[in-house]
């Protein structure tokens, strides 16, 4: 019980006197003693005080198995986490990590899909000013060959990125490193979808 937070006085109380947050932790405590090595939680921090949230983290964190749990409380998730399974227009996916880990890929992904939609929008711009017989200056198509050059620049490093990060899934499956490989699938999927994205915008400024 010890292991669960109960200490002292607490381990002659009676259920009906333990709090939201003591029964979370006894539970645990039963689970435990029962060798159980999975649980599955469903908002466990949900109508718990701060106290007794903080009290059931760290007896979860005691825990010795594994723990699938859905939650919306970040702490918890960000303390206890070692992957976030995240539902993605329909699909799921994984990240390695905890919920700042997340958070970080997230904002890289999202930096990526800002960095291309500027491209696409210099490369309509310039697009329709020809469609509409209008002569570009010498400044522009400077600016226009100079956003080229940049692009597929960019399209040239994301590919070495790419091949790179292949590299490594290799020497990672042949060492047979799985966590390894689950955090390069993430980064190689990632460059993938940027590559994709910085090739459709490369044909728009062809077109």
């Amino acid at each position: 019980l010890a292991r669960f937070l109960f200490r002292e006085d607490d381990v002659y109380k009676k259920i009906s006197m333990l709090s939201g947050g003591e029964r979370g932790r006894l539970a645990l405590a039963i689970l435990a003693l029962q060798g159980a090595n999975f649980l599955l939680l469903d908002e466990p921090t949900n109508h718990l005080d701060i106290p007794s949230q903080e009290a059931l983290q760290e007896a979860m964190a005691q825990f010795s198995g594994t723990i699938l749990m859905v939650s919306h409380d970040r702490y918890l998730v960000n303390a206890l986490a070692t992957q976030i399974w995240a539902l993605e227009n329909g699909r799921l996916r994984v990240y390695s990590g905890g919920y700042q880990n997340y958070l970080t890929v997230r904002a890289q992904e999202a930096e990526a899909v800002k960095e291309a939609a500027a491209i696409e929008r210099k490369a309509k711009k310039a697009a329709r000013e020809v469609q509409n017989g209008r002569s570009v200056s010498k400044n522009e198509q400077r600016k226009q060959a100079k956003a080229l050059a940049q692009l597929e620049s960019t399209i040239e490093t994301t590919e070495a990125k790419i091949v790179q990060i292949g590299n490594g899934m290799q020497e990672a499956t042949e060492a047979k490193s799985f966590a390894k490989i689950q955090t390069l699938s993430e980064a190689y999927a990632s460059a993938e979808a940027k590559l994709e994205a910085l090739m459709a915008q490369w044909e728009m400024m062809h077109e």
